[in-house]
């Protein structure tokens, strides 16, 4: 093996990692509340104050927070509640607060939690490579919530390719993308859900949400292609897509 070929093993390797240790520590809808009422919080709280903003049993509290210390999303400390010091102050309890690589991820908390129920999907599926399978788990959301929108009659599947587009845009932007379109076949998106997930790891990241334009854009078009040109996750001002419809003559 090569020098660059290692790298770039080691580089999937720790990709591979850091998707296991998110669907891990996320997947689970409570542990990812405890997660959120920690980060909104946005200071050292102990296991009391996180049962009562979550609504669970201060056991349970604790039993999920230190499982998010060790996953790496939160650091534990011990302090006395009263503050003294020496005999008859009490033993130490401890408290939590995020880890400092946390501290940077500012994901808006549905978009973490849009995320990490993907690639808990993707990470039970180990029947094909793990990039087929972000391909398919991404495909299959967009999908459905394209079908979704036509099924609530706020969309027509079936249409010219421009209302397949528009459709797309509008969507998109309601999952955060911030996306607008440019003539009737090109699609800009100026923001990313998944942005800075998608920058530390473009090639995982935005083939999972890719795949969500291409479902998309399936729903409401069958046959047409999605091809894109331009990734903000690799230094583009935009994520931009040219979409070519396969009933076009």
């Amino acid at each position: 093996m090569s020098e660059t070929t290692g790298i770039v093993a080691a580089g999937a390797d720790r990709s591979e990692e850091e998707i296991s240790r998110l669907a891990t520590a996320l997947g689970d809808p409570t542990r990812r509340r405890v997660f959120f009422a920690v980060r909104q919080l946005g200071r050292l709280v102990s296991k009391d104050e996180v049962a009562a903003e979550v609504g669970i049993d201060r056991r349970l509290a604790a039993h999920h927070l230190d499982k998010l210390v060790a996953q790496g999303f939160l650091e534990a400390e011990f302090h006395r509640r009263t503050g003294r010091e020496g005999p008859g102050a009490g033993r130490p309890a401890k408290h939590y607060r995020l880890a400092e690589d946390e501290r940077a991820v500012a994901l808006p908390a549905r978009h973490y939690e849009l995320l990490a129920s993907l690639l808990l999907k993707a990470a039970a599926d180990d029947s094909r490579a793990p990039g087929d399978v972000l391909e398919r788990v991404g495909y299959e959301f967009g999908f459905g919530v394209g079908q979704a929108e036509a099924e609530a009659g706020r969309a027509r599947p079936g249409r010219a390719e421009v209302d397949a587009v528009a459709e797309v845009v509008s969507l998109l932007s309601r999952y955060g993308f911030a996306a607008r379109s440019e003539g009737t076949r090109t699609i800009r998106a100026c923001a990313c859900p998944f942005e800075e997930l998608a920058k530390a790891d473009p090639g995982r990241v935005c083939a999972l949400d890719r795949a969500i334009w291409r479902g998309m854009l399936a729903a409401f078009d069958t046959r047409a292609t999605l091809d894109v040109s331009r990734s903000r996750a690799r230094g583009d001002e935009a994520c931009v897509a040219e979409v070519a419809s396969g009933t076009a003559s």
